[in-house]
C-alpha cells in the first residue's frame, strides 16, 4: 500500500471516529437526567413548623422518707388550679380593710361579710374571717384599744414600722387589760421578726403563747418563738421545746404538719 492511501485511510478512520464521538454527546444531551439535562427547578420548600411548647421535665418520684406534708400538696392544688375566683372580690375587701383602718367597725364587719358570703374562693377569706372575729370580741373600752390596733395596722401597711412600734406600745400600756392586747403584742412580734430583732420578737411571741392567755394567736406564736430562736443561733433545743408544745397544747392547729417535720429535721441534724 502506497503512503498516499494510507494517509487516506487514517483521515477517514479519524473522521468517523470523531462523527462517532459528536453522535454521543448528542445523544446524552437529550437524555433525560443526563449530563447535559436542564436542572429540574427546585421545589418549594415547606412552611416551617410551629413550635412546640416546651414542658418541663417530670420531677423524680419522691421517696418514702421524702413524702410532704399533706398540707404542702393542698397548696400545690390551690395554686395551681388558681382562677379568676381567687381575686374576684379584692376591691370589696379592700374597702373593708380601709373602713377597719379608719376605726369604722360596723361598716368594715358588714363589708366583710359580704366579701365572706360573695366571695368564697378568694385568697383574702381567712383574713375576713379573722378581722369579722377581731371586731366581735376585741370592742371593750369604748373601742379604743381596737381603734389603736386599727391604726396602727394601717401604719404597717404603709410602710411606717416605727409608728406602728410606738402606738401598739402605748396601747398595750394604756389599756393593759384590753381583749386585743395579744394581737397587740403579735403584731410587735412580727414587726420585730421583720427587722431581725429576734429577742424582741422572742419575748413578744412568748407573750402570747402564755397558758393564761387564751388566744387563737398562741399556736402561731409558739412557732415564731422557734423560728426566731433557730435565727438567732439559739440552743436548737429549746427552739424543739416551743415546737413541742405546740403540737402538745395544739394538735389540731393548721401549723402541726410543718412542725413535726420541723422537730425531725432538727433531730437528724443532731445525729450527724
Amino acid at each position: 500500500m502506497s503512503r498516499t492511501a494510507d494517509t487516506r485511510r487514517r483521515s477517514a478512520l479519524a473522521l468517523a471516529l470523531a462523527l462517532a464521538i459528536a453522535a454521543a454527546v448528542t445523544a446524552v444531551s437529550v437524555t433525560p437526567g443526563g449530563a447535559g439535562a436542564k436542572a429540574k427547578p427546585a421545589e418549594p420548600a415547606p412552611p416551617p413548623a410551629a413550635p412546640q411548647p416546651a414542658y418541663p421535665s417530670p420531677l423524680p418520684a419522691i421517696g418514702r422518707d421524702e413524702t410532704l406534708p399533706r398540707e404542702y400538696g393542698d397548696l400545690v392544688r390551690r395554686f395551681t388550679n388558681r382562677g379568676p375566683a381567687d381575686t374576684l372580690g379584692d376591691g370589696l375587701f379592700a374597702l373593708g380593710e380601709a373602713a377597719f383602718r379608719a376605726g369604722d367597725f360596723d361598716r368594715a364587719s358588714k363589708l366583710y361579710q359580704e366579701f365572706a358570703q360573695r366571695h368564697t374562693r378568694n385568697l383574702a377569706m381567712n383574713d375576713a374571717l379573722e378581722r369579722i372575729l377581731l371586731i366581735k370580741e376585741m370592742r371593750d373600752f369604748e373601742d379604743e384599744p381596737l381603734r389603736i390596733f386599727a391604726r396602727a395596722e394601717g401604719l404597717r401597711h404603709s410602710g411606717e414600722s416605727d409608728s406602728a412600734v410606738a402606738l401598739l406600745r402605748a396601747g398595750i400600756a394604756r389599756y393593759p387589760g384590753a381583749r386585743i392586747r395579744y394581737h397587740m403584742r403579735y403584731a410587735l412580734a412580727e414587726i420585730a421578726r421583720d427587722r431581725g430583732d429576734h429577742t424582741s420578737a422572742i419575748e413578744q411571741a412568748l407573750a402570747v403563747a402564755d397558758t393564761t392567755s387564751h388566744s387563737r394567736l398562741a399556736p402561731y406564736a409558739l412557732k415564731l418563738a422557734g423560728d426566731e430562736t433557730l435565727a438567732a443561733g439559739g440552743p436548737p433545743e429549746r427552739a424543739t421545746g416551743y415546737y413541742q408544745a405546740l403540737l402538745e397544747r395544739y394538735p389540731d392547729s393548721p401549723l402541726a404538719s410543718g412542725v413535726r417535720a420541723r422537730i425531725l429535721a432538727l433531730r437528724k441534724r443532731a445525729q450527724l
